[in-house]
């Protein structure tokens, strides 16, 4: 991950680093992602990235996270079940697409989801309804950002699954 350096900049040279990083992987593929771009975007030395970050990969792992909790915050928690699911998606989805990550999120899910850990969800007796949910929203959500065009019928088939889990 990202050295503690780097979270001990000043607000305004992070800001440039990330703002930079996103260019970079707005526009191109991890694989296809230079370093040379980055330090020039960001106005710093190649020695300065690697005091950061540990190489590309390690980057773009830093630049979405950033990008999963700026989306996130906007979207109230709440526990509870049903269409609440299906409303917090649409919001997601809404707001990823209006956010500056957007066509971040899309070159994710078409060419860098590999470069980010998947979180295994624990295998918790009794669980299953919140594993399936989990799992159907999360897959609603990155088809829906992948083809924007079928947003609105994915999450009507969400809904539709999510009802018959509830039974």
């Amino acid at each position: 991950m990202a050295s503690d350096v780097l979270q001990k900049l000043k607000p305004d040279k992070r800001t440039a680093i990330e703002e930079s990083l996103l260019l970079e992987f707005t526009h191109h593929p991890v694989t296809e992602a230079q370093v040379a771009r980055i330090v020039k975007g960001a106005g710093i030395s190649r020695g300065a990235f690697y005091n950061y970050f540990k190489d590309v990969p390690d980057a773009y792992r830093y630049l979405y996270q950033i990008a999963i909790q700026d989306i996130h915050q906007a979207i109230r928690q709440n526990e509870r079940r049903g269409e609440n699911l299906v409303d917090e998606a649409r919001q997601f989805i809404k707001n990823t697409q209006n956010s500056k990550y957007y066509e971040l999120f899309q070159m994710h899910y078409h060419y860098n989801e590999v470069y980010v850990t998947r979180l295994v969800a624990p295998l918790e007796p009794h669980a299953e309804i919140q594993w399936a949910e989990m799992t159907l929203i999360h897959d609603t959500i990155r088809c829906a950002l992948i083809e924007p065009g079928t947003t609105d019928a994915r999450l009507h088939q969400l809904e539709k699954v999510l009802k018959i889990l509830e039974e």
